[in-house]
Parts: C-alpha cells; structure tokens; sequence
C-alpha cells in the first residue's frame, strides 16, 4: 500500500511503497506480455489445423488475448497514476517548504 494518513489524518504517499508497487506492476505486465506473446503463436500454429478443435482453441485463445491485453492497459494505467500522484505530493512538498523557506525569514 503506498498511501497512510499522518497524524492530522491526510493521506500522504510513501514514494519507497510507490515504487515498489511500480515494480511489482511491471512484473505482472511482463508476465501477461510473455502469455499475450504465446497465445499469438498458439493462434497462428492453430491456424494450420482444422476442425471444431482448431477452431475453438483460436476462439479460446483470441477472447483471452483481448483480456490480457485490457489487462495490461489497466496495469499501465495504473502506473501512470500512481507516478502522478507522487510528482503532485512532491510538488506539494516543495511548494510547502518554499513557503515555510519563505515565511522563516
């Protein structure tokens, strides 16, 4: 988890947390890109057979492929979002110690 509420009870964001759930993120992209990629070759190996078997395995296959790949736009999104959030909580940390920088002097 890469948020926790400080002691006045707001939500902050631990950059470290925040990376790691990019990195874990990034593994599992990884791993339903080497499905995506083995299920593409299954579909054009299948393509050389035919019969009811041939054919429901393309099908098979072709619904899971969408799903993965709707999976992996999920996980970059994902990413993104949390990269977001965590360059608007710097900025906000950066424009709270301008101002106290500023205020001190």
């Amino acid at each position: 988890m890469m948020a926790y509420r400080d002691s006045d009870g707001k939500i902050t964001i631990d950059e470290i947390a925040a990376e790691r759930d990019i990195k874990q993120l990034n593994l599992s992209k990884e791993s339903m890109e080497t499905a995506l990629k083995e299920l593409n070759e299954i579909v054009a190996q299948s393509e050389e057979f035919s019969g009811n078997s041939a054919m429901r395995i393309r099908e098979a296959s072709m619904v899971m492929i969408k799903d993965i790949q709707k999976s992996i736009e999920q996980t970059d999104y994902a990413i993104s979002n949390i990269q977001l959030a965590v360059k608007k909580y710097q900025q906000i940390d950066q424009d709270v110690k301008g101002l106290v920088n500023a205020n001190g002097k």
